[in-house]
């Protein structure tokens, strides 16, 4: 007892200088590109926690999330290391319960693994609420593998809630993914724990659906129009308007033969049908009655289903670093708004290697591809072993694997294919290879 007691203190005495290094090497994209990454929603973010006003097309809660962790705007690198900091901690908690031994020294290698050959640090690196999806996953992890007590449970459910809260994708993902645990809990869970995992799951599931709350009003200005650029997309949209034009008097079937190839092009470009029968506002009666009519007619809900199984196929496959990282010149939406929040900051960002280049991610993108297949071979041969898994490893694998198999279904089904959609998620699929090939290590002393 004794000898447990001095290897707990020696743990707690090093965890945080690992944690502080594990912080460095998720930033690494960050310091590379001399300064945080952007994408074009970063304006969006930014603009409404700073106003502080909720956008018409997504919740407020990561732009005052950005504003806490900048200190009000003192500058947007605490933002980005707040996020490798909670990345870094979650990481680490979970490798003290699963694998044991001298975790902190465990966890720092598999953050340094992970920051360089997967897409976690990118995602951690950008000013975007991307990395909270996955944080979100980690959160269920821990508190179902009932080890975290008193604060730190509360503070997990917390961070659960603010999760879920910061996209409005979100609710009905993690919605979903919980549905599915409980279903599955039996492979996962020992028979004593039913009734409390029951429990535990009821709780997610209520902080899920109370997060809508916080995006209530972006969820009804904006969920027509974001799902009819999916139809449009899918191909279902246009089939519709083909058949029904003829006899519907619908705005937008004088634009049914020039329609955009792309729903980003039918949401944000000016040249939109979306902006000439009404915009986002406008189209919202019209945008519902179509939709509720292909959602409820046989025809059109086939063409709708097997469309999306087929973008989850395509969404599994798509999960390449980068995507939105480009240049924001001087008088770009995110460039006037890291001028108008951050002053202190613009010529930084002005001189970061995102804008004066175009980022070399042929490599980091072959790496991870090549990593993601081997994780892949190598979860065949998991599985084959499953009656033999520790209890702990079984939880991480359902529940993260779980996550990311929904994560494809929830981007095909209300969304679209999407580079950025998998990379924030793709990196908990060689985590849990890690920490399977760890965790026999722990079993044999």
């Amino acid at each position: 007892m004794d000898e447990a007691i001095k290897t707990e203190v020696s743990n707690s005495n090093l965890v945080y200088p690992a944690i502080i290094i594990s912080v460095l090497l998720l930033l690494i994209p960050a310091f590379y590109n001399h300064y945080p990454l952007v994408n074009p929603d970063t304006a969006t973010y930014l603009a409404s926690g700073f106003k502080p006003e909720t956008p018409f097309d997504r919740p407020i809660t990561y732009g005052l999330l950005a504003r806490l962790f900048s200190l009000n705007g003192l500058s947007l690198w605490l933002v980005v290391f707040m996020q490798a900091f909670i990345v870094a901690s979650l990481i680490f908690r979970i490798t003290r319960w699963v694998v044991g031994g001298t975790y902190y020294f465990t966890g720092m290698c598999i953050v340094l693994f992970l920051s360089a050959c997967t897409s976690l640090s990118w995602v951690v690196s950008q000013v975007q609420p991307d990395v909270f999806t996955s944080i979100a996953f980690l959160c269920i992890v821990l508190l179902l593998l009932n080890k975290e007590k008193g604060k730190m449970e509360v503070l997990l459910y917390v961070l659960f809630f603010l999760s879920v809260a910061v996209h409005l994708s979100h609710p009905i993902l993690f919605a979903g993914t919980l549905l599915c645990l409980f279903f599955l809990k039996r492979f996962f869970v020992d028979k004593g724990l039913y009734r409390q995992t029951n429990n535990w799951i009821a709780i997610l599931m209520a902080l899920s659906l109370a997060s809508i709350l916080i995006m209530g009003t972006a969820i009804s200005k904006s969920k027509h129009v974001f799902f009819m650029g999916s139809l449009l997309e899918k191909g279902v949209l246009k089939k519709y308007l083909d058949d029904k034009c003829p006899t519907e008097n619908y705005r937008l079937c004088a634009y049914k033969d020039s329609l955009p190839s792309s729903a980003n092009d039918f949401w944000w470009s000016n040249s939109s049908p979306l902006y000439k029968v009404g915009d986002w506002k406008g189209t919202k009666v019209t945008f519902n009655d179509i939709i509720h009519n292909i959602l409820f007619t046989p025809k059109y809900l086939k063409l709708y289903l097997t469309a999306t199984a087929k973008q989850t196929l395509e969404q599994a496959c798509a999960f390449n670093i980068g995507d939105g990282n480009v240049a924001f010149p001087t008088g770009s939406n995110v460039n006037q708004r890291v001028a108008e929040y951050f002053p202190r900051e613009i010529n930084w960002f002005n001189k970061s290697r995102q804008n004066m280049t175009i980022l070399p991610l042929t490599i980091p993108n072959a790496v991870l591809f090549y990593v993601v297949l081997i994780s892949l071979v190598i979860m065949f041969f998991v599985f084959a072993k499953w009656q033999r898994m520790a209890k702990e490893m079984k939880l991480v694998l359902v529940i993260l694997l779980s996550g990311i198999i929904m994560n494809c279904m929830d981007c095909a089904a209300f969304g679209i294919v999407n580079g950025r959609y998998g990379c924030k998620m793709i990196w908990l699929l060689p985590f849990c290879i890690i920490l399977y090939l760890l965790t026999p290590v722990k079993k044999a002393k």
